[in-house]
């Protein structure tokens, strides 16, 4: 797989877990990948090759913003040099009705290989989401410029997609007709992705049809990856992958073998642990503590008083479907181990979760507790 094609697939990963998800707060993810490969390209000899990949990956509600690099050294002394930086926004939920979601994403890059061939290009994609519980679909456009070190030529693209996904399987379908220049191609491609444990497994199939100029053919890529660490891991992955006229990358095939160092993710040491059943572990005197608990009362114009009651917090966030699964921080109010929040909720079933001191996030005691479309616990409540 090309650095512009693995990077676009994991810029557009992110943004359907950003769409799926329950919401998180913003977060950096750095990984490091090197490897020993054997690349092929059509018309070429095979040849092995040292690669070194680093990326990096910044996501927020709402946002995600991914630089990734790539450096081959080839068996010959030639080397390759790729680089992408790609982000992606979606529109606040309340700007379109309920389930509807859009997002603009911009993406420039380069590449060169030994000191003869060098492209660049530059896109900007709008796409229109349509979302439900555990599955989604989009359409959409692109735009932009590419250059082979002569004149620029025109990049269009429009194209069609769907996901779906439950507990650790993502299953995504698209198709799309690109024009660069005088070359036009339709792609149609699906992907599946599973991820368990210690174990992480990927894989891509699609064919280039109706091409003109742009190779046609079915292609396909897997990987799978073991971690044996929080910060290493070890992948192989390997497959054929088509002519990219964007980003300049010839058809070819690969075998990769490596490992992957990634930044470990910052965690807070919890204060506020609960196990099951809503019981907390136990205290430094042996007794248990309750689980926090969540009330709901009129506040009247101001909409409603949502009040979370933790002795012994020091902080306590709610998110919830209704604050778009953006941490909010709840203010300490007069009350033995209460916190309070007003806002403005529409009657009707809600779902929320609450973390204490920076934990995990949990649903409180006071709500119907049931699995979202992931596998984890969420709250429900009703909002009078």
């Amino acid at each position: 797989m090309t650095l512009g094609t693995s990077s676009r697939a994991a810029l557009h990963a992110a943004a359907w877990s950003l769409l799926a998800a329950r919401g998180i707060a913003a977060q950096t993810t750095a990984t490091v990948d090197v490897g020993a490969s054997t690349v092929r390209y059509d018309g070429f000899l095979p040849s092995g090759a040292a690669s070194v990949t680093p990326a990096a990956t910044w996501t927020r509600p709402g946002a995600t913003l991914i630089a990734r690099g790539s450096y081959l050294r080839f068996e010959s002394g030639h080397r390759s040099l790729e680089g992408l930086i790609a982000a992606s926004l979606f529109t606040p939920p309340a700007l379109l009705p309920d389930g509807w979601r859009g997002e603009v994403t911009v993406s420039g890059g380069g590449s060169s290989y030994a000191d003869f061939a060098s492209f660049w290009h530059a896109t900007g994609e709008a796409r229109l989401h349509f979302v439900a519980p555990g599955r989604g679909a989009w359409m959409g456009a692109t735009a932009g410029r590419t250059s082979y070190g002569s004149a620029a030529r025109p990049v269009a693209v429009a194209g069609i997609g769907g996901w779906a996904r439950r507990g650790w399987l993502m299953l995504t379908a698209s198709a799309s007709r690109s024009f660069i220049g005088d070359t036009a191609y339709t792609d149609v491609e699906s992907t599946a992705e599973v991820g368990a444990g210690a174990w992480g497994l990927h894989g891509s199939v699609g064919a280039r049809i109706s091409s003109r100029g742009g190779g046609h053919g079915v292609y396909g890529a897997g990987e799978a990856t073991r971690a044996l660490s929080q910060r290493i891991a070890v992948f192989v992955s390997g497959g054929r992958y088509p002519t990219d006229p964007v980003s300049g990358s010839v058809a070819g095939r690969y075998l990769t073998v490596g490992v992957r160092i990634r930044n470990p993710t910052p965690r807070r040491p919890p204060t506020w642990d609960p196990v099951q059943r809503g019981r907390a572990p136990a205290a430094a005197d042996g007794e248990a503590t309750l689980a926090p608990q969540i009330e709901i009362r009129p506040a009247g114009d101001r909409g409603v008083r949502l009040l979370v009651r933790a002795p012994g917090a020091s902080s306590v966030e709610l998110a919830a479907d209704f604050t778009d699964w953006h941490p909010v921080m709840l203010e300490r109010v007069m009350e033995e181990g209460a916190w309070q929040l007003l806002l403005p909720v529409a009657s009707g079933l809600h779902r929320l979760n609450v973390r204490i001191d920076g934990g995990k996030w949990i649903a409180p005691a006071g709500t119907t507790r049931s699995a979202d479309e992931f596998g984890s616990e969420v709250g429900i409540v009703a909002v009078p």
